[in-house]
């Protein structure tokens, strides 16, 4: 994929919007963040998480280390704002059954596919994993398994649900129209539902509906996404422009107030201290990437190892328990060294997520959205009906402003016509049982109330 920055995929005179969140979708810089992403989640689990806790997942031997990566953890914040950025994008303009079919081809054949053989290789290798039961494996298929009460087949799966309730959001206003007035009001309500859950919680129920605690990272998405200098942002009023600065801002403040919150979470789980100020410094920079993606600056080299962005998704699935069960066969089993263990589990889970993107994801994703342009380009073909003004045209026929006044018809002529006449003030008068709107239609003149 050769480089391109913003500046270079805004879309040109007379390119619809959808196409160009297409190209930015690809856009390196963004790649390299998502991929600089997963790898910190992937230290955390493997490093720090597995062995961290009163109850350690594996035996990997990284005890003395775990701690420089406890902060990979962030990772998943970041995934939420990049999601945040590109579902607004790709769902701009598009019905909700194409919006939900395209994410569900994305989404499903991937996480169907990794869930299984994560679930094979925890139950049929000796590792410290318990065993999956077929219960567990089948409600994991649905990705929302918490909801059932059923254990994840992999702790990442809670992620997904996350992104679902999301999706779900993102739809119902699909449902209605995207337009920036109902973005930003939308927005608000989600960043204002998210203030009053963690002062006032809710419900279990209208949490997994509204994901509170996660709301203010995807809300900070959707706000870069209006801000970008290619998208729904270059038709923004002056007015519209300064309240999707505020909303960014106001939900990139309230995303570091629940970061910080988080982090002393887990440092009263882990008995190990997350920093604050770390945490803070981390979310900030995010955020300025983020501003300057938006205004168009270019990472020069990004493109170099932006293919590996396509590799994060299937990576973060199947990453963590197949990744526990391989370290532990490894170090604990057959005392390999660990770095050497590392290496190797590594270079096997990266193999497996490119089969998986390679095999599966992007064969079915293709083939979705094949399905979606299908069905639309039907939908167009068969709801293609003349305007009311074009009938009314073709029924009543014009009347020239200037023409000079005609007798009126007598006889049967006069029954089986409706003349057009100018009146004295300039309008067209008609004769009394012809309605008046229609004659303002034909003859392209203000009529006395709307239509």
């Amino acid at each position: 994929m050769s480089s391109t920055s913003l500046a270079e995929s805004r879309p040109r005179p007379g390119t619809t919007f959808p196409s160009a969140a297409r190209r930015f979708r690809r856009c390196s810089e963004l790649d390299v963040l998502r991929l600089l992403a997963a790898v910190a989640v992937v230290g955390f689990h493997w490093m720090f998480r597995s062995a961290t806790g009163s109850d350690p997942l594996a035996t990997t031997g990284f005890e003395g280390v775990a701690e420089y990566f406890r902060y990979g953890y962030l990772g998943v914040d970041v995934f939420f704002v990049i999601s945040g950025f590109v579902i607004l994008r790709s769902a701009w303009g598009r019905s909700p059954g194409v919006f939900l079919l395209n994410r569900a081809g994305r989404l499903y054949p991937a996480f169907w596919a990794a869930c299984t053989l994560t679930a094979l290789v925890v139950t049929v290798l000796p590792g410290d994993r318990h065993a999956v039961t077929f219960g567990q494996w089948a409600a994991n298929l649905t990705m929302g398994s918490e909801a059932f009460g059923v254990t994840y087949v992999d702790g990442v799966y809670w992620t997904l649900l996350v992104e679902l309730a999301f999706y779900g959001l993102v739809a119902v206003g699909t449902a209605f129209g995207l337009t920036a007035n109902r973005v930003l009001a939308g927005a608000g309500i989600w960043l204002a539902i998210s203030v009053g859950h963690h002062y006032a919680p809710m419900s279990a129920g209208w949490g997994r509906l509204f994901v509170p605690e996660w709301a203010p990272y995807f809300v900070a998405g959707v706000g870069f996404a209006l801000l970008a200098t290619d998208g729904p942002g270059t038709d923004l009023s002056r007015r519209q422009r300064w309240a999707a600065l505020a909303l960014t801002v106001l939900s990139c403040a309230w995303a570091l107030r629940l970061g910080v919150s988080f982090a002393g979470s887990l440092t009263e789980k882990y008995d190990v201290e997350f920093s604050g100020v770390v945490v803070v410094s981390v979310l900030l920079a995010t955020f300025a990437v983020f501003v300057l993606l938006v205004n168009g600056v270019s990472v020069p080299g990004a493109a170099r190892v932006a293919f590996l962005g396509a590799l994060t998704y299937p990576l973060y699935l199947v990453h963590e328990n197949i990744g526990y069960t391989l370290l532990t066969i490894g170090t604990a089993r057959l005392g390999l060294n660990r770095w050497v263990v590392l290496a190797i589990v590594a270079t096997v889970v990266a193999a497996l997520s490119w089969a998986l993107h390679h095999y599966v994801e992007d064969p079915a994703s293709r083939r979705v959205s094949g399905w979606t342009k299908q069905l639309a380009r039907r939908r167009r073909s068969h709801t293609r009906r003349p305007s009311l003004v074009q009938l009314w045209r073709r029924t009543w026929p014009v009347a020239p402003s200037a023409a000079p006044v005609s007798p009126a018809p007598t006889g049967s002529a006069a029954a089986g016509s409706a003349a057009l006449r100018p009146a004295p003030d300039g309008t067209l008068a008609t004769e009394a049982n012809e309605p008046r709107e229609l004659a303002a239609y034909a003859g392209f003149t203000s009529v006395g109330r709307t239509l």
